[in-house]
């Protein structure tokens, strides 16, 4: 093997860890030689990890994505809820297959770089958010719940005065 040709290789994840069936990782015939005779602290290797954990991220993310949609569309027509069962136990597997990684190789360590779709992602509410939101809700219940009494009022003297006026006669 000659260490100037980039020829390119396919290496399964699987072939580096077996939590990891069927994610390809593309690498040079003589980066692949050297990854195997690597130092696993080198910071060489730490890039590699880092990558495949952030390859694994996203289809988790996809995976949710999939799941979340399955479940809030449970009840149309034409949704499968098996189908919806599968893409859970597979997001479950998948988890645990990315914590397993993450704990053998120190990734699981370091903080992994936001994704640009989630940057886009609105944040968690505030607490004084979160209160004044809740505010509102009570308010509005209140005042729902007011004007049926209100109502439950009007309706109990009306049928008292019926019931008087039928007394009378």
């Amino acid at each position: 093997m000659n260490g100037s040709s980039q020829s390119s290789a396919t290496l399964s994840i699987s072939s580096i860890s077996p939590s990891f069936p069927n994610i390809p990782v593309f690498m040079s015939q003589s980066s692949l030689h050297d990854s195997i005779h690597a130092d696993p602290n080198s910071p060489d290797a730490l890039k590699q990890n880092v990558q495949i954990a952030l390859e694994h991220v996203a289809r988790l993310q996809s995976l949710a994505r999939s799941c979340l949609h399955g479940i809030q569309n449970a009840y149309q027509a034409g949704n499968n809820p098996a189908h919806t069962a599968v893409e859970m136990a597979a997001l479950m597997q998948a988890l645990r297959s990315l914590a397993d990684f993450l704990r053998q190789t120190g990734v699981g360590a370091y903080p992994l770089p936001p994704t640009p779709e989630s940057l886009s992602t609105p944040s968690p509410p505030t607490q004084q958010q979160l209160i004044d939101s809740t505010a509102r809700e009570v308010q509005v219940l209140y005042e729902r719940l007011k004007r049926i009494q209100e109502s439950s009022t009007v309706a109990v003297n009306l049928l008292g005065a019926v019931d008087t006026v039928s007394r009378a006669r």
